[in-house]
């Protein structure tokens, strides 16, 4: 890892830019395939091969090959007509994100004119292109599955545990919607739930992935949302339910069901706008989901001052403690959680193929988290929200058949505020030692309140240009740029009221240790190139990609004068990536793959910037640790070796071997103030966050599956 220049960033970047490429996630699949006479075998060129419903089409060469680039995943009818030749459409042919589908055709002479002949494709169990370990899971079987999001489906795939991608830390996982990526940075958590009835195809990769992917190290979980089509689709659907338990010892209240505990309605609607046909559609949908948890409080004290109130003596299990003031003995929810989701999507087919899209997506959250010390004053604890916006417009044209160009813009928000209640002056805080008054170790609060109000916000703009060309037969090339301007807001504070406040809720001056607060500005930069190679024998996918990420901070000359020490900016970092993946068809049944990688990402952005001005607090010690912009990317080299072997057309495993070598996890250091007239606090300890940490990760995954036949359809799957 060293330091690049801007000049050669820019350098690069504008290399990049003239050879029209991007870093995005691919969104599409390819169909190709040979039509041969079949009475004779002889291929047939000029022969007319469209996707049914569509303006997709192509011509076979002299040697009766054809392919049709930029075909959106799902399930697709394809024709194929000759003069002289009956039409020969095979339906039911599912296109994969990313990969190539084959549908070959042998067409015969006609013999009554008008006459159509109709095959219906069976998609294989094993898959001849797939170089490393993913799965592609369709909205049909998303429907036929009992899960109410996306997350769950993910945790059903081998080697995900709690979305933990083959034993890696949270935030090792990219998340794409539409090509387009949803992390939030400061955690590297994916802001937005996306609903399954808004998803055409969800991709989840655990192993390694192309040059076209990067800033995650575990996997990447690729979405493509639906687009409305040229007839008018709807639903609606909804459930009730609550927690019921007779051990209402530790759970209170739930002796009884509730229908309004837990409850969620989900709809959506697609289709042409009026009078515009299927050159303009729209799919939109929509989700509240409401749920009180199984944790309950019961509101015996409110949370108020020691001195405040006519104070009284009340008997609480068994044992009689002074409250300051009573509260109505309800019972509170206090693990609660209610989300809304929204998603709006306008498609335009514009000139020919060419595709104009505009994408909203919504998200409002609230809840609380449970604390047992105020189990009886559940009225003192924060509540945290939580708002996400995006807009994504993605302008696509393909060039003569062979060539597609894709222009995408973005804007990303995610917002995030806990608090008890939103204005911090607000009156009705209590004194800020009222915890510690009415609390003590190990025992329930009776009074008081938490004082924390936090408040942060993160915004990213993207931009991006691909292109994807099919430059031979054998070769499909993709080249690429990004680039990524973040801007993410803090602001963290503990309201006091004291004496010193006149005893009325007051703000902390800004920096000091009860008042953190920053702006920042990185940037990130990408590029890539890649090659997807289908020979005969095998296909081997060859990439490398550069990332560019430049904190835009400051660090401290000396940890040892945290105070007093000069600052200097942060250093850039980049990497080159390299990337390859084989896999070599053993027989029409079994396929072998090898992939190996490099892979590189940013610690997320919290621990850059956390306690950004250096100010050390006494109380908190090597508790509060200090950030440092100065971190190196994490690095992971990973290896995997895998068979697919299918027993008949719906019985197949696939067995997978892997192995990771990670550098550079995020640590602590005990950093030491050195004495001195300028330090206040000579000689005591902080922590600041470096690259200190390693892992290894081996392990194996076999994934057995049984397609649905007979009205049923199994999935086990093993991970070691």
């Amino acid at each position: 890892m060293i330091v690049m220049k801007k000049v050669l960033l820019l350098s690069l970047a504008a290399c990049a830019l003239s050879m029209i490429g991007s870093v995005h996630a691919q969104t599409t699949g390819k169909i190709d395939g040979v039509v041969t006479d079949a009475a004779t075998g002889e291929p047939l060129p000029g022969v007319n091969v469209v996707i049914a419903g569509t303006t997709q089409g192509s011509s076979t060469d002299l040697d009766g090959y054809y392919f049709i680039l930029n075909v959106r995943p799902g399930v697709h009818a394809v024709r194929a007509s000759f003069i002289g030749f009956t039409p020969v459409t095979t339906e039911n042919v599912r296109v994969l994100i990313g990969k190539t589908t084959t549908v070959d055709f042998g067409l015969r002479e006609e013999v009554i004119e008008g006459e159509e002949v109709v095959v219906t494709a069976e998609r294989p169990l094993v898959q001849r292109d797939l170089t490393s370990t993913a799965t592609s899971v369709s909205s049909e079987r998303l429907e036929a599955l009992p899960v109410l999001n996306f997350s769950d489906v993910i945790n059903l795939q081998a080697g995900v545990v709690d979305g933990h991608f083959r034993g890696g830390r949270t935030g090792e996982v990219g998340y794409m919607v539409d090509g387009v990526p949803i992390n939030d940075v400061f955690d590297q958590t994916f802001a937005f739930q996306v609903e399954n009835n808004a998803i055409q195809e969800v991709e989840i990769v655990t192993g390694t992935f192309n040059a076209e992917f990067g800033q995650a190290q575990s996997g990447i979980v690729n979405i493509v949302t639906k687009d409305g089509g040229s007839e008018y689709h709807g639903s609606f659907s909804g459930y009730v339910g609550d927690y019921l338990t007779t051990n209402t010892d530790l759970f209170q209240r739930l002796d009884r069901v509730s229908p309004s505990a837990s409850y969620e309605l989900q709809g959506s609607l697609s289709g042409p706008i009026p009078s515009l046909g299927d050159r303009l559609t729209f799919f939109g949908s929509g989700r509240y989901v409401r749920n009180d948890g199984y944790l309950y409080g019961k509101r015996i004290v409110q949370p108020v001052s020691a001195d405040e109130g006519e104070g009284t003596i009340v008997l609480v299990d068994g044992r009689q403690v002074f409250v300051p003031a009573l509260g109505d003995s309800a019972h509170v929810p206090m693990n609660w959680s209610q989300q809304a989701t929204g998603q709006f999507k306008l498609t335009a087919r514009l000139f020919g193929s060419s595709r104009l899209s505009l994408s909203f997506l919504v998200q409002e959250d609230e809840g609380q988290n449970y604390d047992h010390l105020f189990r009886y004053n559940p009225d003192g604890l924060p509540t945290t929200y939580g708002s996400s916006r995006s807009v994504t417009s993605t302008y696509t044209i393909v060039l003569g058949g062979r060539h597609v160009l894709d222009v995408k813009g973005a804007f990303f928000s995610n917002k995030v505020e806990s608090y008890l209640y939103e204005n911090p002056l607000d009156a009705r805080y209590p004194a800020d030692d009222a915890l510690r008054q009415l609390g003590g170790n190990f025992s329930f609060v009776r009074g008081g309140a938490r004082m924390d109000y936090f408040e942060r916000k993160t915004e990213t703009f993207l931009g991006r240009v691909d292109f994807l060309s099919q430059v031979t037969r054998r070769h499909q090339v993709k080249l690429g740029v990004e680039y990524k301007n973040h801007e993410l807001f803090l602001d963290d504070f503990e309201i006091k009221n004291n004496p010193s406040t006149g005893f009325l809720p007051a703000i902390p001056t800004a920096g000091t240790p009860d008042h953190v607060t920053y702006t920042q500005k990185p940037i990130e930069a990408a590029a890539y190139v890649q090659d997807k190679m289908e020979f005969d024998i095998m296909v081997v996918n060859v990439g490398l990609r550069l990332d560019y990420f430049d904190a835009k901070g400051e660090v401290l000359d000396d940890f040892g004068r945290p105070r007093s020490s000069p600052r200097s900016p942060s250093e850039a970092r980049w990497q080159l990536s390299p990337r390859i993946g084989l896999s070599y068809p053993l027989s029409e049944r079994g396929a072998v793959h090898v992939s190996y990688g490099h892979f590189f990402q940013m610690p997320p952005f919290e621990f850059l910037y956390a306690n950004s001005d250096y100010i050390f607090d006494p109380e908190e010690g090597v508790g509060r640790a200090f950030g440092f912009a100065d971190l190196k990317p994490q690095q992971t080299v990973a290896y995997e070796i895998g068979l697919q072997q299918s027993f008949t057309d719906l019985i197949g495993v696939t067995v997978t071997a892997y192995y990771k070598d990670i550098r550079n996890l995020l640590g602590t250091r005990i950093e030491v103030i050195q004495p001195g007239f300028d330090e206040p606090f000579p000689l005591e300890k902080y922590g600041r966050y470096i690259n200190r940490d390693y892992g290894q990760v081996k392990g194996f995954t076999l994934s057995f599956e049984k397609r649905m036949a007979g009205s049923y359809a199994l999935d086990v799957d093993y991970t070691f």
